[in-house]
């Protein structure tokens, strides 16, 4: 079986470091905080909630649940998924919990029940059926305050809601949640930009009401450790140098070096070492499956935005984009231009960033975009 898991929840035995942010957590948890989790895209977040809630101190304790809502275009739709979730969780929890649910959601009586043939639970409920959102979401918040036991409530992508058409999303999630003693919130996100402006500012409802957790990248010799370990289990000798081209090419990028390793695992039956010429000829073979939807993505682009990708590219990472050095340095047009492109790309999500010190360090969001950009242009 191949032990570099990139869907599904990762078994703890295959699942790498993160020591530090699970016990970071757990505290926070226990002093009952509200935690606020970022990171750039694919760098582990959802895995290491998961990981969180499969701790005995969490899941003999807690209800948890778990909600991407980056789909999401308005309040309706984050309801809808809200609601989906906690009856996901109750379902096997039997029927009691369940009805304590069901029976918190008054504006919705008519979409949910009980088979009258099998008496298997149902929730039927569709987007049409959910006529005020901000009435049902009180519901569920007072059912989380009424829960039988504490619940843990992770919302992925929670920058989503300041997209949302409805207007004081914010203040009326806010509203709930400080009223609430039985639920701690977990917003996660990858849109740092958006992000610290919610939760930094003090004109915003949101301001100065979590602890803030960075995830960062695994340190390179406890993923280089791992991950031999993983490949030696399965017969097989990863190299040194292997594992290092891997962890240095994406800086140790989560989801990357996991994909390549995965790969890298699936390559070598059969073989009984691992070279970094393997590992090369695994990451060309990736980025040529890819081939097809990176060429799309580009054709969406205008020129300034294909530009300063190409330029991302090609120094990895980059600061001062706007500075004379690097517009002649890449052949630029203005600093205006940089600034309007970076902007929208920033909001795509095409773009992130890292702050080091006093700078920002700009990037590809996508590691495997990126190399297929410094091999292609």
């Amino acid at each position: 079986m191949n032990p570099f898991y990139i869907t599904g929840d990762i078994p703890d035995k295959y699942f790498c470091d993160r020591e530090k942010e699970t016990e970071w957590l757990l505290n926070k948890v226990k002093n009952r905080a509200h935690i606020l989790l970022t990171s750039p895209r694919r760098m582990g977040k959802t895995q290491l909630i998961y990981h969180l809630y499969e701790t005995p101190e969490v899941k003999n304790q807690y209800y948890t649940f778990y909600t991407d809502i980056f789909p999401t275009t308005s309040l309706h739709e984050m309801v809808l998924l809200l609601s989906k979730e906690i009856y996901r969780v109750l379902v096997p929890r039997g029927k009691a919990a369940l009805d304590r649910f069901l029976a918190s959601l008054h504006s919705l009586k008519g979409s949910f029940g009980y088979d009258p043939v099998t008496g298997a639970p149902s929730f039927d409920v569709k987007l049409g059926d959910i006529h005020s959102p901000a009435l049902t979401l009180e519901e569920i918040f007072n059912y989380l305050e009424n829960a039988d036991r504490p619940c843990i409530f992770a919302i992925d992508e929670f920058q989503q809601i300041t997209h949302f058409p409805e207007k004081n999303v914010e203040a009326l999630l806010r509203s709930y949640v400080q009223h609430t003693n039985n639920c701690l919130f977990i917003y996660a996100g990858s849109n740092r930009h958006i992000l610290e402006n919610m939760f930094h500012s003090p004109a915003k409802p949101f301001y100065n009401s979590t602890e803030q957790l960075y995830l960062d990248r695994i340190p390179r010799e406890k993923y280089i450790s791992f991950a031999q370990r993983m490949f030696s289990e399965g017969g097989i000798t990863l190299s040194i140098e292997a594992a290092t081209y891997a962890y240095d090419t994406f800086e140790g990028h989560t989801y990357y070096v996991h994909n390549l390793f995965h790969n890298a695992f699936s390559f070598a039956q059969g073989k009984k070492i691992i070279s970094v010429d393997d590992m090369k000829s695994v990451l060309l073979n990736l980025l040529e499956e890819k081939r097809h939807s990176f060429s799309s993505l580009m054709n969406q682009l205008n020129y300034q935005q294909k530009e300063i990708i190409i330029a991302l590219a090609k120094d990895g990472k980059a600061t001062g984009l706007t500075s004379a050095a690097f517009i002649k340095k890449h052949a630029l047009k203005s600093p205006s231009s940089v600034q309007f492109a970076i902007s929208t790309l920033l909001d795509k999500q095409i773009v992130t960033y890292e702050n080091e010190g006093r700078s920002k360090w700009f990037m590809i969001s996508d590691r495997f975009l990126s190399e297929w950009i410094r091999n292609t242009y």
